[in-house]
C-alpha cells in the first residue's frame, strides 16, 4: 500500500468515526418547552463539532439526514446563520474541481448563543 492510499484510509476512518460521533449527539429537539427552530438546531451542532474539532465538514445533506429535516430548511438555517454571522463556510473540492460539501465552523458570537440554547434546553424546571 502506497503512502498516499495509507493517509487517504486514516482520514476514511476518522471522516467516518466523526460521521457516527455526530449521529449520536443530543442536539435539542426541545427549547423552553417549545420545539427547536431547525437554524437554532444547525447552529448547536455546528457549534459542538467547532468546539470539538474546530470546524465541521459536511453536505447539506447529511446535516438534514442527521437532523431529521428536509434539506430546503437546513439550506435557509445556514443562509440565516451565515448572515445573522453566527457561522462561517467554506466550500470543500476534490482534487478535479467539484464541490463535495462545506466547511462548516461557529463564531464567538454563535458558540455563545448556542452556549445559551444549550442551557436553556437542559435547564432543570
Amino acid at each position: 500500500m502506497a503512502a498516499g492510499e495509507a493517509a487517504t484510509g486514516k482520514r476514511a476512518a476518522k471522516r467516518d468515526g466523526a460521521a457516527r460521533a455526530r449521529k449520536s449527539m443530543d442536539i435539542p429537539a426541545r427549547i423552553d418547552g417549545r420545539h427547536a427552530f431547525a437554524h437554532e438546531r444547525v447552529l448547536v451542532f455546528i457549534a459542538l463539532e467547532t468546539r470539538l474539532e474546530g470546524a465541521v465538514r459536511c453536505s447539506k445533506r447529511e446535516v438534514s439526514e442527521m437532523l431529521g429535516v428536509n434539506l430546503r430548511t437546513v439550506d435557509r438555517a445556514v443562509m440565516r446563520l451565515r448572515a445573522s454571522g453566527e457561522i462561517e463556510s467554506v466550500p470543500c473540492h476534490t482534487a478535479t474541481g467539484a464541490q463535495v460539501g462545506n466547511e462548516y465552523r461557529a463564531t464567538e458570537d454563535g458558540l455563545a448563543h448556542a452556549d445559551a440554547l444549550i442551557a436553556r434546553a437542559f435547564a432543570v424546571r
